[in-house]
């Protein structure tokens, strides 16, 4: 068993990346818009703002050439039933759904989209895993079983096609059957000059997974072993000039307006990692460090320096991961808060170090949630004063008191080491 259908099997989903190139994804985008321009995509009751078209015969044409290197990649026999192809514009949703039998094992795949962020389609309602789609890249799913679904697009349109098959030795088998005389038979109508641009097999890398670790090269903080350290903040009476502006920090917010947010979970690694919203109910940001984004790591750098010098002294090699921009609602049935945890554990948590929050949200745009810190047995309030940052070990236990109106935005990120309490 390769290790793509053993990914699948335990999750019910997996990323085939490369399945098809740009340029390949450039022609079924523009073939798209040219069924858009000549009538004949429909609208759907499922997504009533988007232009769609059922079993198109270029499409099917992929779904059977597709049919045995997916089928390879999960370890099944697929046999082809029918293709539903979309192109979503602004502000359309997916509801969270299971398919018919006719989707048993399904594939989506993203041909193009003008959007500045990748948007994320959803799976598993415990674990609520965004997995974000580049051009060319699919995710096959157990239609039937895992419940996928879209938040709110923030893009002018994404276009992507869904290619749907059944097990040739499971139980919805016969539906292939029926599906045939859904649509018509796959014809020499294609135009060819598009027709050869669709690759005879997919090019899977099989290390590719999804959610794996991703280690950047670690940043080096100095250090010396001193004291036993505990609770640390920089505002306006201690390295005020340390702090993010309240202009830097709309600017850090305003990254939430085409971006994705994923339902932060517990647990602490991507195995036990659960949606439990009456211990955590949040939504996060991920902010990955590239060229517009680098000035903010560089304000959590020059603030980690200057209290690991003075502070905790702590042995430390810098970030395994990218930032977390974490967005506490009122609004929410659940409402936004944390209950008593540490930042640290077994797995991949194991060695961070110094647990990081920037308080990002002016103070008077929301009353509670508070970051409550017991600092070696004593209970401490940490100042809600915007741009204010808050350090303290990571085994330390703290937690977010229930927002009580408005909305609350902080910054969080964790400095990593690998000398336990060093």
């Amino acid at each position: 068993m390769n290790i793509t259908t053993k990914y699948f099997e335990k999750n019910g989903y997996v990323v085939l990346k490369d399945s098809l190139t740009s340029e390949q994804c450039d022609a079924y985008t523009q073939h798209m818009f040219n069924l858009y321009e000549q009538g004949k995509l429909v609208n759907d009751e499922q997504c009533p703002l988007s232009d769609a078209i059922y079993s198109d015969p270029l499409f099917v044409d992929l779904m059977h050439k597709f049919a045995k290197p997916i089928g390879d990649s999960v370890g099944r026999t697929l046999i082809p039933t029918y293709t539903y192809s979309r192109i979503y514009r602004t502000g359309e949703i997916l509801k969270p759904h299971k398919d018919r039998p006719a989707c048993e094992i399904s594939a989506t795949l993203t041909l193009g989209y003008d959007a500045n962020r990748v948007w994320p389609i959803f799976f598993d309602d415990e674990k609520e895993v965004a997995v974000e789609l580049e051009v060319g890249e699919l995710a096959v799913y157990k239609g039937c079983e895992i419940l996928h679904w879209r938040k709110p697009f923030k893009g002018k349109w994404h276009v992507q096609v869904f290619l749907h098959y059944v097990d040739a030795n499971g139980p919805y088998k016969d539906y292939a059957k029926i599906e045939k005389h859904r649509h018509a038979a796959h014809t020499d109508t294609v135009k060819e000059t598009v027709k050869e641009q669709v690759k005879e097999t997919l090019s899977v890398d099989n290390n590719q997974g999804i959610n794996t670790t991703v280690y950047r090269e670690s940043i080096v903080i100095p250090s010396n072993d001193k004291h036993f350290p505990g609770y640390y903040c920089i505002d306006r009476r201690h390295k005020p000039e340390l702090m993010f502006t309240p202009q830097e920090c709309k600017k850090v917010i305003d990254l939430t307006n085409d971006a994705y947010p994923v339902s932060a979970s517990i647990g602490g690694n991507r195995d036990t990692n659960k949606i439990v919203r009456d211990i955590r109910s949040a939504e996060i940001y991920n902010i990955e460090y590239e060229k517009g984004t680098k000035w903010i790591y560089d304000k959590i750098l020059a603030a980690v320096i200057h209290a690991n010098t003075t502070h905790f002294d702590y042995e430390v090699a810098g970030l395994h991961h990218g930032l977390q921009l974490i967005h506490y609602s009122a609004d929410e049935k659940i409402k936004g808060h944390y209950d008593w945890h540490i930042d640290a554990g077994n797995g991949e948590v194991s060695t961070r170090k110094i647990s990081f929050t920037c308080q990002l949200s002016d103070p008077n745009t929301y009353t509670g949630c508070e970051l409550i810190i017991n600092n070696h047995t004593s209970e401490l309030i940490g100042t809600q004063e915007c741009g204010s940052i808050h350090m303290f070990p990571s085994y330390m236990p703290h937690k977010v008191s229930p927002i009580i109106s408005g909305n609350r935005y902080a910054l969080v990120v964790w400095i990593h080491g690998s000398r336990r309490f060093r």
